[in-house]
């Protein structure tokens, strides 16, 4: 045995050949460890305690050096790229690594916190060979879904092994360590594991390099390249590696290369090296990167150009044979453009849901500067009207507004203005990404440009009388013109006012008209053309008929006139006004305009009435009267109540049809770009819009809500991603929606001291109630939380939260979402559907929802333990006696996959698990946990702060007993009042509050400054065993 043991060494670096002898030699490849290089000692350093003893001798360790083994004779020696590799690794995990201190904060998760480097180091300490294994997975994971790369490592695993059979039996000769793997078993689990490590280490890697891999993807979005064109899977991946290893090897040397197929530039996009690049087409530009790992000075040539295919960017298409149970291979392609196989930070997302807004806009939103940059003022006016104590301004940005959709989608649309260069040109990918592919994202709205083009009703939002007139002139024109109108069978009525009270109306042309002739030079005639204002002087206007004397005119009446007039009554408006005052205004107005060229004329001197429904109409008897129409006029076009246009009846029907949603989108950015704004009225308007919207039945707002929703969850985890999938979703139709209601509707929380900053639900202000619903988050429960977080990091899964009742925390990628209980002192009375999140990952391939077992066991205290546990009266003094307890998180067996789809795929992509959070103290179990019973147990009461101002001297009046160990806790005390002291651990106090009330235990969890006064009143309240966390 001794002499095998001194062979291993020597054969496992390849250096040794056997006969068939020493075939049957079993190889501990658990056993097989290397010193990391030292460019590697960054990452080794950043891992946890856990995840480092996991690389190095569990099961990560095993595939990395069996695969290792098992391809070492395929891969090219790249000594250079393995220490540029590692230096960059070491950088990125330095980059987020925690101190212990920060990692504590994770409670039961601080093992499984801080970026997933597992994988990597486990190949870092198993040779070189495994440091290519390592990128070979990172190559698969970037451009293949998880359970086809599974499919392709199980494919090419399985080739290989048969391929060293093969030479085996051929020559008798083979390399120890690659024939012992060849003959071992490598289950699909474990590669499905080792692929989960290498996708959550590509989204950190992407997170700390964002702005280079923003670039380097700008770039390739425009390739349209195929990895190669092989096409057997274990040839095309095999020559893909291989090439992009040499090629890369080259460059860090320092010798320029030229990517010829696509498999160097997906390993540009997956290793996160960034050579110089030159870009051959449309012209040849030099785009300097300045990675000091290449300092040598290697450049990368790339032809941008390439024949129209199915697949945008670098793309790769394969047959996976292991994908499915049964069936022929399936015929998959994928690429690595952004619109594929991308992950989109918040920001990210919200410039896409911009795209998918401006797209449901139609022609209103084809002009994507101008677009934004009027939602952007529109936002930036609601702002300053709040400053200035405008009651709907604050209503639509104060307090729990800061949350809705209009608050986030108006700053994404200000950031995009104020962005340029490079930003701006990923701004624009993104923006075009929503138009193209978010479709169907938030649904159609009813009325783009939140309904406010609808016959221009934006007018009102215009500050002067005079700005609003030569607004709606400029449309008049345009009707005129094609509707080949002459001057009075079109005009604009518009409301003038007095006072702050009172106010008439008053008539203006909307095209100019002939007022006299004029002699030129030569003698000739000419026409001059003016405008016309009927101003109000003061009189009486023209006198009221009713409804019954009017129809007497039936010559001149609608055919609906009837229908209109059923119960109106007196139908005519007059002012009732100081003469005085409006004389001397008409004076005033009546000079100014002579100036500017008008003519003016008295309106009281019009055979005018204007009707009360504002939708009948104005009758004008005294105008130029044409062929075939009558005197009567309706509505076309602005405010229908202040300033409008309105023609002649007969043209009415067509004034839609003319003034298209883009020519009224362009005149409503140029209101807010070149005219003066009533910040009072853009407030009042939109308010008023949203307060009466259906949003129960309105898929676009209700996408908008759950677009918040989600924000609100994503804000606070600074490193999340969300699948660029989910803008191919409609949203709208989520499980997790069905049910929901408005966040800011909740009750107040019992302590809302204590409310988390990263809650779901906004603490409600005195706006919160006036916010209209249309623009209010929806509240989640904890299980309509975690299918949201879930949808939105798959792209596609879309779980019925049924499913998912008992959920007590999710992990996905490189990211960890717990509800906030697990992860809070249990005084903290936190909300249903708070969840918090942090970089980290539980090892676990695909989506994994963690459960508690439904009867924890606990541990039970016999005879023999009597000497460990003592009763001791309590003197009145908090202090913590559980500083070796520690919390931990396993897993048991048992396992259940969620229904989401079935493809006969042989990998489940989302599972319930079963997991054990357990206390220890020191090195000893004591406990599993439930700590989901802490919301849900009426035993547990948080004892209010003193507010009656009780002498802080005062003790308890009743006898205390003390528990200062878990045995203590877990041995029934028979005392009726005993203290867990455990000050200041929250930890130790979850732990403790949740066993007591697996026990049984009347449960009172002590604030940090306890009245002694009061807890008297609170325990005298219980009539059996009360146990407190102090």
């Amino acid at each position: 045995m001794a002499s095998i043991n001194r062979l291993i060494p020597s054969v496992a670096s390849g250096s040794l050949e056997l006969a068939p002898a020493l075939a049957n030699l079993n190889f501990d490849f658990a056993l097989w460890k290397v010193a990391a290089p030292k460019e590697f000692e960054g990452v080794g350093s950043a891992l946890s305690a856990f995840r480092r003893d996991d690389a190095e001798t569990g099961t990560l360790h095993t595939i990395a050096r069996k695969l290792g083994a098992l391809f070492e004779k395929k891969v090219p020696w790249t000594p250079a790229l393995t220490k540029a590799y590692g230096t960059r690794a070491s950088e990125i995990a330095q980059a987020l690594s925690l101190d212990e201190r920060g990692r504590k904060s994770y409670g039961v998760f601080a093992n499984r916190a801080g970026a997933d480097a597992t994988s990597l180091w486990a190949a870092a300490t198993s040779g070189t060979s495994a440091i290519s294994i390592h990128l070979l997975a990172c190559l698969l994971a970037r451009i293949w879904d998880a359970p086809e790369a599974t499919s392709i490592w199980v494919e090419i695993i399985k080739r290989r092994k048969e391929e060293v059979l093969a030479d085996f039996n051929e020559t008798d000769f083979a390399h120890l360590a690659t024939l012992s793997a060849a003959r071992q078993d490598l289950p699909r689990a474990q590669i499905a594991e080792w692929d989960n490590s290498a996708r959550a280490w590509l989204q950190v890697a992407d997170s700390v390099k964002k702005k280079q891999q923003t670039q380097l993807m700008l770039i390739l979005d425009n390739v349209q390249v195929p990895v190669n064109g092989k096409n057997d899977t274990y040839d095309s991946v095999m020559e893909a590696w291989c090439n992009s290893l040499d090629q890369m090897e080259a460059l860090v040397q320092g010798v320029s290369q030229q990517a010829r197929n696509g498999d160097i530039l997906l390993a540009l996009s997956s290793w996160h090296l960034f050579p110089d690049l030159t870009v051959v087409t449309p012209s040849m530009t030099h785009i300097r990167q300045n990675d000091p790992v290449f300092g040598s000075g290697g450049v990368l040539t790339i032809g941008l150009q390439g024949p129209v295919v199915q697949y945008k960017g670098v793309h790769w298409s394969l047959p996976l044979a292991y994908l499915r149970h049964y069936g022929a291979p399936v015929v998959a392609g994928r690429s690595i453009c952004s619109g594929s196989r991308s992950r989109l930070s918040l920001q990210e997302l919200l410039q896409a849901t911009l795209g998918s807004l401006l797209q449901g806009w139609g022609t209103a939103g084809k002009d994507t500067l101008r677009s934004l940059r009027w939602l952007s003022s529109m936002y930036q006016v609601l702002l300053e009207g709040t400053k200035l104590g405008y009651d709907k301004s604050s209503t639509l940005t104060k307090g729990s507004a800061k949350h809705s959709w209009l608050a986030l989608l108006s700053e994404a649309a200000y950031l995009y203005t104020i962005s340029h260069g490079v930003e701006r040109q990923h701004n624009d990918k993104l923006i075009s990404l929503g138009r193209k592919h978010g479709k169907t994202f938030l649904g159609t709205p009813g009325e783009p440009v939140f309904g406010l083009l609808a016959q221009g009703k934006f007018i009102d939002m215009m500050a002067e009388e005079e700005e609003r007139i030569e607004l709606l002139r400029k449309v008049g024109e345009h009707l005129a013109e094609r509707l080949c109108l002459g001057s009075s069978q079109i005009f604009i009525r518009y409301k003038h006012h007095l006072s702050d009270s009172t106010w008439v109306y008053e008539y203006a042309t909307a095209i100019p008209y002939n007022t006299s002739k004029k002699r030129r030079a030569d003698g000739t005639l000419i026409s001059v053309q003016s405008h016309h204002r009927w101003l109000y002087s003061g009189s009486h206007t023209r006198r009221r008929f009713s409804s019954i004397s009017y129809k007497r005119r039936s010559d001149m009446l609608p055919a609906d006139i009837d229908e209109r007039y059923a119960s109106t009554g007196d139908l005519y408006r007059s002012a009732k006004t100081n003469s005085v005052t409006a004389l001397r205004d008409y004076e005033r107005r009546e000079a100014l305009l002579t100036v500017t060229g008008e003519c003016v004329s008295k309106r009281e001197n019009q055979h005018i009435e204007d009707l009360l429904p504002a939708d009948v109409g104005i009758h004008w008897d005294g105008l130029p009267s044409y062929p075939d129409s009558t005197h009567w006029y309706r509505f076309a076009f602005g405010a229908i109540e202040d300033t409008a246009l309105f023609v002649i009846e007969k043209h009415k029907s067509v004034i839609d049809l003319l003034q298209t949603p883009e020519q009224n989108a362009t005149l409503l950015y140029s209101v807010f770009e070149d005219y003066q704004i009533n910040k009072q009225m853009v407030a009042h308007i939109l308010e008023r819009n949203w307060r009466y919207a259906r949003v129960d039945v309105d898929p676009h707002l209700k996408s908008l809500k759950a677009i918040s929703t989600a924000a609100m969850m994503f804000r606070h985890f600074p490193y999340a991603s969300v699948d660029v999938r989910i803008l191919k979703r409609k949203i709208f139709n989520a499980s997790w929606l069905r049910t929901c209601f408005s966040s800011l509707d909740l009750e107040l929380p019992r302590n809302p001291w204590t409310l988390a900053p990263y809650a779901l639900h906004a603490m409600p202000d005195h706006d919160s109630r006036l916010l209209p619903e249309a623009l209010k988050p929806y509240a989640l429960s904890e299980a309509q939380a975690f299918a949201c977080l879930a949808m939105f990091e798959s792209g596609q899964h879309d779980i019925d939260p049924g499913q998912l009742t008992d959920v007590m925390a999710m992990s996905s990628g490189n990211s960890i979402y717990v509800s906030a209980f697990l992860l809070a002192d249990p005084y903290d009375n936190t909300q249903p559907g708070d969840i918090r999140g942090f970089i980290g990952n539980l090892g676990r391939p695909g989506i994994s929802f963690l459960v508690p077992p439904k009867a924890p066991l606990t541990k039970e205290v016999s005879i023999d333990d009597w000497p460990f546990i003592e009763r001791n009266e309590f003197d009145g003094r908090l202090s913590d006696h559980f500083q070796d307890t520690s919390l931990h998180l396993s897993f048991t067996t048992a396992e259940l996959p969620l229904n989401i789809r079935f493809l006969g795929g042989q990998d489940f992509e989302a599972c319930i698990v079963e997991t054990l959070f357990s206390v220890y103290e020191g090195g000893r179990w004591i406990a599993d946990l439930n700590v989901s019973n802490l919301q849900t147990s009426t035993r547990i009461c948080r004892m209010a702060r003193c507010v009656s101002q009780h002498p802080a001297d005062i003790r308890p009046s009743s006898a205390i007993t003390c528990i200062d160990s878990w045995l203590g806790l877990v041995d029934a005390p028979e005392e009726r009042v005993s203290m867990v002291r455990a000050h200041g651990n929250w930890q130790a106090r979850l732990a403790a509050s949740s066993i007591c009330i697996a026990l049984g235990y009347d449960t009172i969890i002590l604030p940090d400054d306890v009245c002694w006064k009061c807890f008297d009143g609170e325990a005298s309240a219980y009539h059996g065993h009360v146990i407190a966390i102090g």
